[in-house]
């Protein structure tokens, strides 16, 4: 009977200290930088801070240059608020989600999230020092979404193709240059490719700087009020 006490109390321990460690991390602040470029010669450069706070699922940009102006992304709406001007349009489903901030304070970087999601895991290989796994859309999702390849190296995050539901390749993301605080830790270079319908390639390299965890600092763009429109 002791033993099975002893036994139930280090389970409960356990559960404990994976809750803990899984709810430890609940906001994120950093500077970042978006660089942009097309195949047709345009580019561009973003330039300022980003706040995201799991609980209250909102996505701040703070950006200072080239002009200065807020994104807040809620649900599914992205505002854009400019001289205190806001405008709004919409964003795909999933977009905080699937965020790098919230899968990073989750701890749900390294599978993309897609565990426990509309995706299942169908196959899972290695390639030299990187381990890949094939994520497909349940059936009901199937002629939705394609599927997502995902490559897992030195236990990080590295690399994410996705596809649509042709199997065509719509995007491309490298994750590097990894950050740790404590425990927590959060890719510092994120290189995407994405792909317009007419062929046009889009490439962009978003880089954070300043990385801070549960801090109390500037709350006021954690908790950036939804715009009345």
């Amino acid at each position: 009977m002791r033993r099975i006490l002893f036994l139930f109390f280090l389970s409960c321990i356990f559960t404990l200290h994976s809750v803990a460690q899984r709810d430890a991390y609940y906001r994120i602040r950093a500077d970042f930088s978006v660089k942009e470029k097309h195949t047709d010669g345009k580019s561009s450069l973003t330039m300022g801070q980003v706040y995201y706070d799991k609980a209250r699922k909102k996505i701040v940009y703070n950006v200072k240059f080239p002009d200065k102006e807020i994104w807040l992304f809620h649900d599914t709406v992205m505002y854009r608020i400019k001289d205190n001007v806001p405008e709004k349009k919409a964003v795909i489903p999933g977009y905080i989600d699937f965020s790098v901030f919230n899968l990073a304070l989750n701890n749900n970087l390294k599978d993309y999230g897609l565990k426990n999601s509309m995706y299942e895991l169908k196959n899972v290989t290695r390639d030299e020092d990187m381990v890949i796994s094939l994520w497909s859309p349940k059936k009901e999702y199937a002629k939705l979404i394609g599927d997502i390849k995902i490559s897992v190296k030195e236990n990080r995050l590295y690399g994410v193709l996705i596809y649509d539901a042709a199997k065509k390749m719509i995007g491309k993301q490298i994750f590097t240059e990894y950050i740790k605080i404590g425990g927590f830790e959060f890719p510092a270079e994120i290189v995407n490719f994405s792909y317009t319908a007419e062929g046009q390639e889009i490439h962009q390299i978003t880089t954070y700087k300043n990385v801070k965890v549960n801090n109390w600092d500037e709350n006021s763009f954690y908790n950036y009020p939804v715009p009345a429109l």
